[in-house]
């Protein structure tokens, strides 16, 4: 005798495959394989959260929970599960769900389930994004205060037969939240009786780390435009990068050096030089003269009233000296005769009355600029991670740790890179540490975007 039909109060959840028909047209054997091994994922979730599997068609899935929020929990691990599973795969071959749930009246038939609350439910899972999860009114009253997730009111949908329209959210998953804080326009405010605080809280907790990112990408363009002018600026010394002098050289215009020099170095009044590499004798500065030295200077320092900024090692002493009177054509050009090895320095040119020192190069100016707004953008996103450490969820927190420690390994590598400019160690680590940061950032920024933990937040290398 067949069992009478009953009716009951229960939690209906209803799931499908995106674009089903798609994923067969390409591939029916792989899709089905997908297909089954998904449901067998779904299956063991529902029954860990003490539902049970009504039936399967087609690419279809009926549950049915005692609990509205064993139900919502259990859909939002279930995105999870899959979404993790998707991401190894191409995009041609990912298999998302769509699901809907609905706490209302059924009826119960043997094992299955018919009536007005099964139609709800399979109307909100087609309202889902592939990856989501929408909840009727009924359900949310129940979910809103005691799960963390977010909920964003969509409006209330028709439902065919059924004469009242009914009030539909969406379940802020985290790729839901982040890209609500990516600039996605918010559906209209959710009616007094159920206010989208948590969604809205959470939406903002994502913003942040997207900040974050968007701070390093953009410390990045400033190395890459540092290093360019700094490349420039060295193009234009008269000697490349890289020369070597033996004997003695005068520096009488704004020149970028990078080399050895086997003798004493003049640098005029007035002139500003840069100097990398390895300084066998002294180092003589005329009146208001600017000598940037990133090397090694094995002799002494004399100063007529200029300015050293050493980024190197200093063998002798340094030594100021009043200014003297030189006689004599200033030279035109680096001079470094042959065979010059002890012979005295070529004098130092006298500024004519009235004659103002020679500024800084323009390239040296926007060099030093852009490196100093290099350091400060990417302290403002370490202070950024660092604020927001511990506010959000521990994927989030994830994603926190991870920009932090490419922090202090960009600046480790940055230090490293400047203190052996000079050498072509240095050269090859200031030129890879900006690809080293992009390739980091935009790992970064997918997993936060698609809502998952940063996989590797401990990594040294590329994330």
């Amino acid at each position: 005798m067949a069992e009478t039909p009953r009716r009951k109060l229960t939690t209906v959840m209803s799931a499908d495959v995106a674009g089903y028909s798609r994923l067969m047209d390409r591939d029916e054997v792989g899709t089905l394989e997908r297909l089954i091994a998904y449901r067998e994922a779904m299956a063991g979730l529902i029954a860990r959260h003490r539902g049970r599997v009504v039936n399967t068609a087609g690419d279809s899935l009926l549950a049915e929970f005692d609990s509205v929020v064993e139900s919502v929990q259990c859909a939002a691990e279930i995105q999870r599960e899959l979404g993790a599973r998707n991401a190894e795969l191409d995009g041609s071959q990912q298999m998302r769900f769509r699901i809907g749930i609905n706490l209302g009246d059924v009826i119960v038939q043997g094992d299955d389930l018919y009536g007005e609350g099964v139609n709800i439910a399979a109307r909100l899972q087609g309202l889902a994004e592939p990856g989501g999860i929408c909840i009727s009114g009924t359900a949310y009253d129940q979910v809103h205060n005691k799960l963390t997730l977010g909920y964003e009111f969509i409006g209330a949908q028709p439902v065919k037969n059924i004469e009242e329209e009914v009030p539909v959210y969406r379940v802020l998953l985290d790729a839901a939240a982040a890209r609500i804080g990516l600039g996605v326009r918010p559906s209209p405010p959710p009616p007094p009786c159920g206010p989208a605080g948590p969604g809205q809280r959470q939406a903002a907790s994502v913003a942040p780390a997207r900040r974050v990112y968007m701070l390093f990408i953009l410390s990045l363009f400033l190395a890459v435009g540092a290093l360019v002018a700094g490349g420039l600026g060295e193009e234009r010394g008269p000697r490349g990068s890289f020369a070597k002098i033996e004997g003695d050289a005068s520096f009488t215009e704004d020149t970028a050096f990078m080399g050895k020099i086997g003798g004493n170095v003049v640098v005029a009044p007035g002139v500003t030089v840069r100097l990398g590499g390895k300084i066998e004798g002294d180092l003589i500065l005329g009146p208001r003269a600017v000598a940037e030295v990133g090397g090694r200077i094995e002799g002494d320092v004399i100063n007529h009233g200029g300015v050293l900024r050493l980024r190197g090692e200093l063998d002798g002493s340094e030594r100021h000296e009043e200014p003297e009177d030189y006689d004599g054509p200033a030279a035109t050009q680096l001079e470094a005769p042959a065979g010059a090895e002890g012979a005295e320095p070529p004098p130092l040119p006298p500024l004519s009355e009235g004659e103002a020192p020679r500024g800084v190069p323009l390239w040296l100016s926007i060099e030093a600029m852009l490196a100093t707004l290099f350091a400060l953008v990417l302290v403002a996103a370490a202070v950024l991670a660092y604020v927001h450490r511990g506010d959000g969820t521990s994927w989030l927190d994830s994603h926190y740790r991870f920009q932090i420690r490419t922090f202090w390994i960009c600046a480790l590598l940055a230090a490293i890179g400047a203190a052996t400019a000079p050498i072509v160690v240095g050269i090859v680590v200031l030129v890879l540490l900006p690809f080293w940061l992009l390739i980091r950032s935009v790992r970064g920024w997918r997993a936060l975007v698609q809502g998952a933990p940063h996989p590797k937040p401990e990594t040294w290398l590329l994330g």
